[in-house]
């Protein structure tokens, strides 16, 4: 039979496992998301269908920067602290120039 400490650290160590496995589970499904949507940008592909595909993205944030020659999308997520990135950089007419993980 085990003692009230025995079972309290028992469970203890089971909560910190879930969370463990848990965190894990959602930072790798968060950078599969990035890594996955980002190769579908290819050259020529126009913003808007860039937007559609980020907007299904149940992980993702996206913040658009514009600049003199063009545009750019940043994509990552939270989940993640935001260490895989995805840069889709547009020409002046709005279709991808390039997309890269960074």
């Amino acid at each position: 039979m085990m003692n009230g400490t025995r079972v309290i650290k028992w469970a203890l160590a089971t909560v910190v496992m879930l969370a463990v496995v848990s965190a894990s589970f959602f930072w790798n499904e968060a950078r599969k998301e990035v890594v996955y949507l980002c190769r579908n940008f290819t050259a020529g592909v126009d913003r808007d269908r860039v937007l559609r595909q980020l907007d299904t993205g149940v992980f993702l944030d996206y913040r658009l920067q514009q600049g003199a020659a063009g545009s750019r999308i940043i994509a990552d997520s939270r989940l993640n602290f935001r260490q895989y990135q995805c840069v889709v950089e547009f020409d002046s007419d709005g279709r991808v120039v390039h997309a890269a993980i960074q």
